[in-house]
């Protein structure tokens, strides 16, 4: 493994002192605006990354909490940080918050930002690009408290708060199946998202418990983006068999299914039904409304918050918990034939 590049490192190749590349980085008003340019194109080129656990050493706790999300836009994350930010001050906590944007590099300098506000914790939903959890286990090493929730990864020994996605998709595609539907499509977001390897296993073990053959030409991962999401399903909806039902791992892929199908003039529920998941309020105004699985996120974020702050507070006699909340299928005119 390459060593890891240092404040003195970038000193020393742009021939400034190391104290000038530190406040550079932290744009400071002492450092001329092109110096500091020059200082961040060079740390970014050269994979510079703070050191975690010097930081920690100065840092003194704040009574602040640090989220870090995919896209506030997603109703799931504003509603779960409501959650997390009603939680937090009854406990005497502020929160600041800041997006990933769906991000892998960006995710990584939300962590920086956080370390460097000396924040006390940290509550993260992984961006859909995120693959290496490295910014996350030099968080853990450093001494910072972290709370993963929604979109986690197992290999991580940190407490987690989800909601059962295997129960969640399995109710939403028996309820297609028993709505008459045999040629149903899962539309996943990216393949190493727990979230869609899980609601995937859930719509495996609907199709598996009523004998339907899995067609993996049915099965599609996309990003969560509308437009590559309406055009993957086009394709799924040109086939010779095409699904005469799509269940989603989200409600935007859901719309992005519903435009699909109206754009070849299929009839929904009739010709094609559709089940979303997270119940975002837009859905119930939709024509047709749409059917979706609903998450508690505001429950969710408060169960982030309550375990973040008792690590905080605990310190290293703290144990890593996971909670697991319930899901609930909210049946509307997309997916009722009956």
């Amino acid at each position: 493994m390459a060593e890891q590049v240092t404040i003195k490192d970038i000193a020393r190749l742009l021939n400034i002192s190391p104290s000038t590349v530190s406040r550079a980085l932290k744009s400071s008003h002492e450092i001329n605006k092109e110096t500091q340019r020059l200082v961040k194109e060079t740390a970014e080129r050269l994979h510079y990354r703070p050191n975690m656990a010097a930081l920690s050493l100065v840092k003194a706790k704040t009574k602040t909490i640090g989220v870090i999300v995919p896209n506030l836009g997603y109703y799931v994350f504003s509603t779960a940080l409501q959650g997390i930010e009603d939680a937090a001050s009854k406990r005497g906590y502020t929160v600041i918050a800041c997006q990933s944007m769906e991000l892998y590099e960006r995710e990584i300098k939300n962590t920086q930002d956080m370390m460097r506000s000396s924040v006390d914790g940290i509550i993260l939903s992984l961006a859909q690009h995120t693959r290496d959890y490295r910014h996350i286990l030099e968080l853990q090493q450093s001494g910072m408290p972290v709370v993963l929730f929604d979109r986690i990864a197992d290999e991580l020994n940190t407490s987690k708060v989800i909601v059962d996605n295997m129960a969640g998709s399995f109710g939403a595609v028996e309820h297609l199946i028993k709505m008459g539907c045999r040629r149903i499509a899962y539309i996943g977001g990216p393949s190493e998202l727990s979230i869609s390897s899980r609601r995937k296993e859930g719509y495996r073990l609907a199709l598996v418990k009523y004998h339907i053959p899995i067609d993996e030409q049915l099965v599609v991962y996309c990003e969560f983006n509308h437009e590559k999401s309406v055009k993957a399903i086009t394709q799924l909806l040109k086939l010779k068999n095409p699904p005469d039902g799509i269940f989603t791992c989200s409600d935007r892929q859901a719309i992005a299914a519903m435009v699909a199908a109206q754009a070849k003039k299929l009839r929904i529920p009739e010709d094609i039904a559709i089940v979303g998941f997270n119940d975002e309020p837009i859905v119930s105004i939709m024509s047709p409304a749409l059917s979706s699985v609903r998450q508690p996120a505001f429950e969710m974020g408060q169960m982030a918050a309550g375990l973040l702050i008792d690590q905080i507070e605990q310190g290293k006699s703290f144990t890593p918990q996971t909670k697991l909340y319930t899901t609930k299928l909210v049946k509307r005119a997309s997916s009722k034939r009956k």
